[in-house]
């Protein structure tokens, strides 16, 4: 009998599995006792989901090992007080206080931390211990995106508490330098936070609000334009506007995020007061979205609103 080769979601389950709860580095046998995670709970272990996400490329992991993973972090790495895990491991900088909340680097919630030999010296296994800022936005935004919101704003009020004006600098969240680029990743936060894709080749905008989406309004930016989105939400209608401030914006596609059960038989929109004709649309009860498809490129200028009616 030949034996069938694992495909990648058997190895995503075993690398998931097999770390109790979180994926794992293997080591690499050539280099066995350099700087690494290990079986450790590392804050960057599904990135690559969370960039996905971001970019528009959707699922590409298997979504329970992946908010597996982020739960893993949030029960092991995250603390409202770095003070009594700094006491015992040491290394690092403090960009975290006694008192002040962080999530950690890396965590081994199953046993000691790697022996390191490293022949560098091994001196940036200390990073292990730090909370910085830019992969904390990362896992804060993920999990967002993923349905964890309150562990995620839990996250971010985190930093934004270390930075309060008392404190330190508000407009300089240190993370290895001062104005550190990374620190902006709190930007994907925003874009988790309003469901928001946007490509604009194809004209295509999506909003999907995961806070207050009953009464939610935003900014948003696009290639060539920016505005403002609001979204109403009742039990039997949802509305929706895209507004352009300034510039314009090219629309092809346009995608609604819905609430459950909510399977909307009418579609009205119009721009700038005017009805829209030759819009079709198709709703998907997996995803909890509605596109709304326009067969002929809308070109919605500044001053100008997109209004949907769902009902």
């Amino acid at each position: 009998m030949t034996a069938v080769p694992p495909t990648s979601e058997d190895l995503v389950g075993q690398l998931c599995n097999e770390s109790n709860g979180y994926f794992i580095q293997r080591s690499d046998p050539a280099h066995a006792k350099a700087v690494g995670s290990y079986d450790g709970c590392k804050i960057d272990q599904v990135f690559g989901q969370h960039w996905a996400f971001q970019v528009g490329l959707g699922r590409i992991l298997s979504a329970p090992h992946v908010t597996q993973a982020l739960q893993s972090l949030w029960t092991y790495n995250f603390t409202p007080d770095v003070g009594p895990y700094r006491k015992v491991n040491k290394p690092g900088r403090w960009y975290a206080m006694p008192g002040e909340a962080g999530l950690l680097m890396v965590t081994f919630p199953k046993g000691n931390g790697p022996k390191i030999d490293d022949p560098a010296g091994g001196w940036s296994a200390m990073y292990f211990n730090e909370c910085m800022n830019g992969f904390e936005y990362q896992v804060a935004g993920h999990m967002i995106w993923e349905g964890m919101v309150l562990e995620g704003l839990a996250i971010t009020r985190a930093i934004h508490d270390r930075y309060q004006a008392a404190r330190r600098n508000p407009w300089n969240e240190v993370e290895c330098g001062d104005h550190y680029a990374r620190s902006m990743a709190s930007y994907a936060v925003f874009l988790a936070a309003c469901g928001y894709e946007y490509h604009g080749p194809k004209g295509y905008l999506a909003f999907a609000p995961r806070i207050q989406p009953e009464a939610f309004r935003a900014p948003f930016t696009t290639a060539e334009g920016w505005g403002t989105f609001p979204q109403r939400r009742t039990d039997q209608v949802q509305t929706a506007s895209v507004g352009v401030r300034w510039g314009r914006l090219k629309l092809k596609r346009l995608r609604l995020g819905l609430k459950e059960n909510f399977r909307p038989a009418q579609v009205a929109v119009k721009l700038a007061g005017n009805p829209v004709s030759n819009v079709s649309s198709r709703v998907s009860a997996q995803e909890l979205t509605i596109d709304i498809e326009f067969l002929e490129e809308l070109a919605i200028e500044a001053g100008n609103d997109l209004a949907v009616e769902l009902k």
